[in-house]
């Protein structure tokens, strides 16, 4: 079982967006639906400017931030029961879990549920260089009008 992934759930449940030293390598890359947060800032991917505050902590920072703004009272519960560790690749180990996101949509009064699937790409010191949200395309269209209102 991961000791980071609940530990990033229950900091992301209290509100809080900072991490403890070393989770996270300063070019963690985090992906919405296979695509790279980074790639969706309208410049290069290797741009240092894109790199600073779209991958590593920074990155996390903007994206709780924003997912916050676009989600009130957001929550995130992890589903024990799909639970999966494996080795890949370049990466020590793979943590795949099921979990759900709630709350209301910004501008809206209806609670909000979204199911998906979350994968923690660590290396063999158990720092995390890669986040995955696999999410339904429906609820992602709902979260991005939800941050435009």
């Amino acid at each position: 079982m991961d000791p980071y992934l609940p530990l990033l759930v229950s900091l992301f449940n209290t509100g809080k967006t900072d991490l403890p030293d070393g989770a996270l390598h300063r070019n963690c890359v985090f992906r919405l639906n296979g695509r790279a947060y980074h790639e969706h800032l309208g410049r290069a991917p290797d741009d240092p400017l894109v790199r600073l505050v779209g991958c590593g902590p920074a990155g996390y920072r903007f994206i709780v931030t924003a997912l916050r703004y676009a989600v009130s009272d957001a929550k995130v519960m992890l589903y024990d029961d799909h639970a999966v560790d494996q080795r890949r690749g370049k990466y020590a180990v793979e943590h795949t879990r099921f979990a759900e996101l709630s709350g209301v949509l910004r501008g809206g009064c209806e609670p909000f549920h979204a199911e998906c699937e979350l994968v923690l790409r660590e290396d063999l010191h158990g720092c995390i260089h890669e986040i995955a949200v696999t999410m339904g395309d429906p609820d992602v269209e709902l979260l991005l009008a939800a941050r435009r209102r």
